[in-house]
């Protein structure tokens, strides 16, 4: 069974090894990200979390994007970077090395 693994917001230290299986999805609270090493693991996006209200409209909050999407694709080491904090004022980015497993 694959995992939806969600790094919350108070997680402000991110791990800087992590262990994920194939097909795992990571959800991370930041406003972006992406892969710099290994093939393991791909970008599935930078997004804006949203809401369905009652009356079937999307509601979403004004600012920068809050969630980054990873997804683990094949078995092998990768590297990402993720973004936390303002993107345009005090952005900080964090290394976090994966090891996809089968």
């Amino acid at each position: 069974m694959n995992r939806l693994i969600e790094v919350r917001p108070v997680a402000r230290v991110l791990p800087s090894v992590l262990g994920v299986g194939v097909g795992d999805v990571l959800k991370i609270a930041a406003s972006g990200g992406k892969v710099t090493a290994g093939t393991a693991v791909e970008l599935l996006g930078v997004l804006t979390q949203s809401v369905l209200g009652t009356d079937g409209q999307v509601l979403t909050a004004q600012g920068p994007p809050n969630v980054v999407l990873f997804r683990a694709v094949t078995a092998g080491p990768a590297t990402i970077d993720v973004v936390t904090g303002d993107p345009w004022r005090s952005p900080s980015t964090q290394r976090i090395d994966l090891t996809v497993e089968l």
